[in-house]
């Protein structure tokens, strides 16, 4: 190789080295250029919105916001979580007896399971040693909140639909009872109600099987306007009512089958527009659930739980509405946080709205 050859390959890999310093040092600057020291996004062209701050549900069904280093920059260092912990402790060493006992001392209600007895007892407990404590850490003022949204009504419902013995994968269920209450949340109270029966359009005669297990008639339905008109009818209750313009209210229902498979379909049916209000709710059996910690099972179970009996005829909507107001009634009292548990898909309302 010639001296010329050697100082053309050494002026090669020189430029090599060169070109990958500079890239190299474009890639550490734009890296911490747009990190900063502390590895997190600056600016606020490009960084994304904070987040409002979430929470979630503590072991006694307390409201309790997960950013705990801002609401106690110690840790949890304050004196109230000992207490509350011994509290915790206390109520789940008691006997079945102690715990009724101790209840009725309170002038709370003593009927229920195990599990939902010591639940109602510990969630008092703890709410009382809170509010009784001068500067309790923010988070814990904000965990005796169990009406986050501010709601001053419920909207009880249980809608009756047409059903074969066995439902065909395509069967539309057509509303054939819609009955709704009205659930005042300062009285705690069964307020006012809706209710009317719907003339089905693609199934107008009922099957036995649906007669046997609603109780509704071949008459009733026949006689009664198509959902459109009751539908219509039910708007104008909730106007007459200022439900929705001065007064909040949320829909609660047993299941999410009321909405999404009752509701909706129908809405599309009739062509009738599907209510903004229907598209969040509270589905008591899974609160009920959630808020025990116990499996729920059907209406009646719940109402076995804590102590009561099902009221009336079973898959009746009036009736049946009216025990899930029962069993709502149940879990406010004992201090259940009241939060939407239920959400239609976004892509159904798309597809609806595109239709």
């Amino acid at each position: 190789m010639t001296s010329l050859e050697m100082w053309a390959l050494f002026g090669f890999v020189l430029l090599a080295v060169a070109v990958y310093v500079l890239v190299v040092t474009a890639w550490l600057f734009a890296r911490c250029r747009g990190r900063g020291m502390a590895g997190k996004p600056e600016g606020d062209e490009h960084s994304e919105a904070p987040e409002p701050p979430r929470g979630r549900t503590d072991a006694s069904g307390l409201w309790v916001t997960e950013d705990v280093r801002e609401a106690d920059p110690g840790g949890r260092t304050h004196p109230i979580y000992k207490k509350l912990a011994s509290l915790s402790s206390e109520v789940n060493s008691m006997s079945r007896g102690q715990l009724k006992q101790r209840l009725r001392d309170l002038g709370l209600e003593p009927r229920g399971t195990d599990t939902i007895i010591s639940k109602r007892l510990t969630t008092y407990l703890r709410r009382q040693a809170i509010l009784q404590e001068p500067d309790p850490p923010w988070e814990l003022q904000n965990s005796v909140q169990t009406n986050p949204y501010g709601l001053q009504y419920l909207l009880v419902l249980d809608f009756e639909a047409t059903c074969e013995p066995v439902n065909p994968v395509d069967y539309v269920h057509e509303i054939i009872e819609f009955p709704v209450l009205l659930f005042n949340l300062k009285t705690l109270t069964v307020e006012d109600r809706f209710h009317s029966y719907c003339r089905p359009f693609l199934n107008p005669n009922l099957t036995d099987f649906c007669k046997n297990l609603t109780g509704i008639r071949q008459d009733q339905v026949d006689s009664a306007p198509y959902f459109t008109e009751v539908f219509r009818n039910f708007t104008k209750w909730l106007d007459a009512r200022d439900l929705g313009n001065k007064l909040r209210f949320s829909l609660v229902t047993d299941c999410p089958w009321d909405i999404k498979e009752c509701l909706f379909p129908q809405c599309v049916l009739s062509q009738v527009e599907f209510p903004q209000y229907a598209t969040k709710w509270i589905d008591a059996r899974k609160l009920f659930g959630s808020f025990y910690r116990t499996k729920s099972g059907n209406l009646s179970s719940m109402l076995e739980k804590i102590g009561l009996k099902f009221e009336g005829r079973e898959h009746c909507g009036l009736h049946d509405s009216l025990n899930i107001a029962r069993v709502t009634e149940r879990l406010i009292r004992d201090g259940c946080l009241l939060k939407y548990n239920r959400f239609m898909p976004q892509d159904l309302l798309a597809s609806f709205d595109k239709s």
